[in-house]
């Protein structure tokens, strides 16, 4: 009889010796499981605390220079700027002054620029009855000049009495005068004299009357902005004969 014998499987497989060891009981209560646990929570709490206050401190040292430059230029600048207040305060009564001064300045040129060469006005319209010609030259008995502010755009560009109506020549002033020519040929001599003048616009003769050998005439005439201590530049006077607006 043959016997056959097999072995279990894992028969030769290592086993960890075995040690033995008294047996353990967890006989902490629960109160005193959390009142660790606590304690583990506080600690973390605190080192992130520390370690927050410790990376703002080290920033504030890395800071620190950057600040304190900063505030420095800041009170240097309140500095500078109480110091141009004081500057300010101490020149304004000169400030008030000068303003008066460039006011007055102001004042004075307007009037210069509206101011008419009245000698000159009435110097050439003389020189125009001496042009006039013939045995004596024109007499003028009376020149009277009724002159107007600086136009302006919207102003009536000749106010004055004016053979030629259609006209656009800009007038400053009308002139009246009375004279006494010789004969009608020299007071139409004597219009042609005054046209010729730059100074003068439109010169008209409204009456004549005879005496003799003297012809007694009063007439008028515009006086052109040629007549101004400051004459009218070009685009002055097309604004006036054209103003913005459509205004006329």
């Amino acid at each position: 009889m043959n016997l056959t014998f097999s072995r279990k499987p894992h028969d030769d497989e290592a086993h960890e010796p075995f040690v033995a060891s008294l047996p353990r009981v967890d006989l902490l209560p629960p109160t005193v499981k959390e009142g660790q646990a606590l304690r583990r929570t506080r600690s973390l709490l605190i080192l992130s605390l520390i370690a927050v206050l410790a990376l703002g401190v080290l920033v504030w040292v890395l800071q620190g220079s950057t600040i304190s430059q900063a505030e420095d230029r800041l009170a240097s600048a309140r500095a500078d700027n109480e110091r141009i207040q004081a500057d300010i305060a101490r020149l304004a009564p000169i400030g008030a002054l000068f303003n008066q001064i460039e006011a007055q300045k102001q004042l004075v040129q307007d009037t210069l620029d509206s101011q008419p060469r009245a000698a000159a006005v009435n110097n050439r319209l003389i020189r125009a009855g001496e042009e006039a010609g013939g045995k004596k030259p024109v007499n003028f008995t009376s020149i009277s000049a009724v002159y107007r502010p600086r136009p302006v755009p919207g102003d009536v560009p000749n106010p004055c009495p004016n053979p030629a109506p259609f006209d656009t020549q800009v007038a400053i002033g009308c002139l009246t005068f009375t004279a006494t020519a010789e004969s009608r040929e020299q007071v139409a001599a004597l219009l042609l004299a005054i046209e010729a003048d730059p100074f003068f616009i439109g010169p008209y003769v409204g009456s004549t009357n005879f005496s003799g050998d003297v012809v007694s005439v009063s007439g008028t005439a515009a006086v052109s902005t040629d007549a101004l201590v400051e004459p009218l530049t070009q685009e002055e006077i097309d604004a006036i004969l054209a103003p913005p607006g459509g205004e006329s």
